[in-house]
């Protein structure tokens, strides 16, 4: 399976779905009105489906191999997960099944890193067994940003959010009273290639994963962006980031050193080819997608 590579490190991608998924103008907080039609020479067909007026948005893990480890970055949706949006609900997609064909069975997966613990990154942390949700990955160390943790956890009056009923329950806890969580901060690393750093505002404990090996890097985003339209337009969030000028700071940070430094870009959500490069456009931004990649 056809992958990238980051020096050493070889990625692959996971993915649950990836299709026309909702409006620009339900998702986007603050999207001008005519962006849609100055951006259509590079946003359609890949990002934007004319027809529907419906976003292209994938929900897809990244496994990373390094020279001694299996990492998984992010686990989707999950199955069977009980979820009020109905996009999430009671799922019975391939997902593992594309897992194992990338050559990663549960059992050799060494590490699980959570960007942040939305839904829909943290569904397949988790599957049901015996009537019980148990960790889908029973030799992994699942990583969680410590500020993340804390700020969802509802055991000490943790936030609320929306799509979140049940999450922490199902796919978050199950690994803890498996003694499976190592609760991380700010710079804490993978074999020295893989590197939290915080990210927030699309939540309180967000994060990115930083890679870096034999003098190459890229950036694991997460939900600091969900879709290129972003990159054109910093200064828009999406409907779920919690403080929009917080999320907005960050968003112009990761594409100002993209930009400078030329790290590969690895968003969660990007529509194929998935992963690519941020360059300058007057004073903006543009995204570059990576050509002749299969992903």
């Amino acid at each position: 399976m056809k992958g990238v590579q980051i020096g050493e490190l070889s990625i692959q991608r996971v993915e649950e779905s990836c299709g026309p998924a909702i409006s620009a103008g339900e998702f986007l907080v603050g999207l001008p009105d005519d962006a849609i039609e100055a951006q259509r020479d590079w946003l359609i067909p890949s990002a934007y489906e004319p027809v529907s007026g419906l976003l292209v948005l994938s929900i897809h893990s990244w496994i990373v191999k390094t020279r001694h480890h299996t990492v998984l970055i992010d686990t989707c949706m999950g199955n069977g997960k009980t979820r009020s949006l109905p996009m999430m609900h009671k799922l019975e997609t391939p997902w593992m099944s594309r897992l194992t064909e990338r050559g990663v069975h549960p059992e050799q997966v060494d590490f699980v890193m959570c960007t942040h613990l939305h839904a829909d990154h943290v569904g397949w942390n988790t599957q049901l067994r015996d009537g019980r949700w148990v960790p889908t990955f029973p030799n992994a160390r699942y990583l969680f940003s410590r500020r993340e943790f804390n700020h969802w956890d509802p055991r000490s009056g943790g936030a609320d959010g929306m799509g979140m009923e049940g999450v922490f329950e199902d796919s978050v806890l199950p690994c803890v009273e498996a003694g499976q969580v190592t609760l991380v901060d700010d710079g804490y690393a993978v074999d020295d290639a893989l590197v939290v750093e915080a990210a927030p505002g699309h939540t309180e404990g967000n994060s990115i994963i930083r890679a870096r090996s034999a003098g190459s890097s890229g950036l694991f985003t997460g939900d600091c962006m969900h879709t290129p339209l972003q990159i054109a337009y910093p200064h828009v969030n999406s409907v779920a980031c919690e403080d929009h000028a917080q999320a907005e700071k960050t968003r112009r940070r990761i594409l100002e050193e993209c930009a400078e430094h030329g790290h590969l870009f690895l968003p969660a959500h990007f529509p194929p080819p998935h992963v690519g490069q941020i360059t300058r456009r007057g004073d903006g931004f543009r995204y570059q997608p990576l050509a002749g990649v299969t992903l």
